[in-house]
């Protein structure tokens, strides 16, 4: 006999979730589920919602026979999802739900990978716990992400604007060029024009001298011809008086001696092209191209042997001892007998590229600014109201320079092998005048070369 109460639960049983009548040619789904043939054939019910313990997804009726099971309370319910968001829901290794979150490796994990696997001993926190933790992240992390995309943004913009500049300025150097070599061809046109044309005028003045002196040669010629036929004339005539007559008018005419080579003195070409001529011609030219060239891909002028604090170099009287003051890696040399001057020379040295430092020398009455090399020394000396640049112990130049110099630029060039001296004293205020050349130097190709600084009384200021 049937307990009491098992009938209606029989019945439940049997009843169709969709048409909610008795199973009529009942099937069984995957998921473990019935239904009528006929129901699951007629029209799909929409389904509400994805059950990850079973794998299926549900619609609304088959969700409520669903939750009514007391066993099927803790599975997990979410949105509807297709297979592979299920798939992905579970543990690669084990097959089970990812329930809890490893801090260690920040990975999701299943129950599995917390007993047996490599993240036994990892720390291990439940998902929703995770969940709730990334949460309360989420405001900073998103906040320094949108930061580090305006960081982006500003840097991609600095560098489109950077981009721009390259751009403008390649086209402004390309205008440049080419406004540059434009004028050098047009310069060069109008220079080898005159050359053409004065070598036309020469040409033209030499053939009318040598034209003018063929003439004056046919006309004597033809004076010559007028003789001999006169003469041959002559040789038939038998009256003695009218022979002698006629001859002696002959006799008389005049005939300059005629030069054995006839040659006319010519005015000079205004220019000599030999063979000499024409190689150190494109010697010169060959080497003005080299020198372009390196001047377009000069490296820019590296300052050097500055300081944040101006450097004093000096030198003041204690007794017979000339003591330095100095800050910085300077050695001193020993005076020269009977010379005052007291010359400082810099550790630091340079053997390539293109180098410049600046003294104020306003302090000192008699000074000396340059490099000493292995084999030589160059500089510009001020002594007596009087510059002079000597390269070792022959002077360059010597000239009278009533007004002392406040700022002198040093500039050592090690790829041409020069030493330039400038005035960067800014003259009534015109910054046009500010940096004049008082002197360059081709010096010996002999490095290191370190910077020399003299003085006699007061000190020097390095810049």
């Amino acid at each position: 006999m049937a307990e009491p109460g098992a009938a209606p639960g029989l019945e439940e049983e049997l009843t169709c979730p969709i048409c909610l009548g008795i199973y009529r040619s009942p099937v069984s789904l995957g998921c473990g589920h019935n239904f009528c043939k006929g129901c699951i054939e007629e029209e799909p019910q929409p389904a509400v919602k994805t059950c990850l313990n079973c794998e299926a997804s549900l619609c609304q009726a088959h969700l409520s026979k669903h939750s009514a099971k007391s066993c099927r309370k803790d599975h997990v319910l979410v949105e509807p999802c297709n297979a592979q968001f299920l798939a992905e829901r579970r543990c690669p290794k084990h097959g089970k739900l990812l329930e809890f979150y490893c801090k260690t490796d920040s990975v999701c994990v299943c129950v599995l990978c917390c007993v047996n696997s490599s993240h036994k001993n990892h720390e291990i926190t439940a998902l929703e716990v995770a969940f709730g933790k990334a949460q309360s992240l989420l405001p900073e992390t998103l906040e320094t992400v949108k930061n580090h995309e305006a960081a982006l943004n500003q840097s991609i913009a600095n560098l489109l604007k950077q981009e721009e500049e390259v751009k403008s300025n390649e086209s402004l150097r390309r205008n440049r060029l080419e406004t540059l070599f434009e004028e050098m061809c047009r310069q060069l046109d109008n220079n080898s024009g005159e050359v053409l044309k004065a070598l036309s005028h020469n040409e033209e003045q030499q053939l009318s001298q040598i034209q003018t002196q063929i003439q004056k040669h046919k006309e004597e010629k033809d004076e010559a011809s007028r003789d001999i036929q006169e003469l041959e004339a002559l040789r038939d005539q038998k009256d003695p008086l009218l022979f002698i007559k006629a001859f002696a008018v002959i006799q008389a005419r005049k005939r300059k001696p005629v030069p054995k080579k006839a040659a006319v003195k010519l005015p000079k070409p205004p220019i000599i092209l030999d063979e000499i001529t024409t190689d150190a011609t494109l010697r010169l030219f060959r080497q003005f191209l080299s020198d372009m060239q390196s001047l377009f891909k000069a490296p820019p002028v590296h300052e050097h042997l500055t300081s944040s604090q101006r450097q004093r170099i000096g030198f003041v009287p204690s007794g017979n001892v000339a003591v330095a003051h100095t800050f910085g890696t300077f050695s001193f040399a020993t005076p020269k007998p009977h010379s005052d001057m007291q010359v400082a020379q810099s550790d630091q040295s340079f053997s390539e590229g293109c180098h410049f430092w600046e003294v104020d020398t306003s302090n000192a009455s008699s000074w000396r600014l340059g490099i000493a090399g292995p084999s030589f020394q160059c500089y510009l000396n001020f002594s007596n109201n009087c510059l002079s640049v000597f390269l070792s112990l022959t002077s360059i130049i010597a000239k009278g320079f009533p007004t002392a110099l406040k700022v002198v630029r040093v500039e050592l060039d090690c790829r041409r092998n020069t030493l330039s001296f400038y005035n960067v004293s800014v003259k009534d205020g015109d910054p046009e005048e500010s940096l004049r050349l008082i002197e360059t130097v081709s010096i010996p190709s002999s490095y290191p070369a370190h910077p020399i600084f003299g003085v006699s009384y007061g000190y020097l200021n390095l810049l």
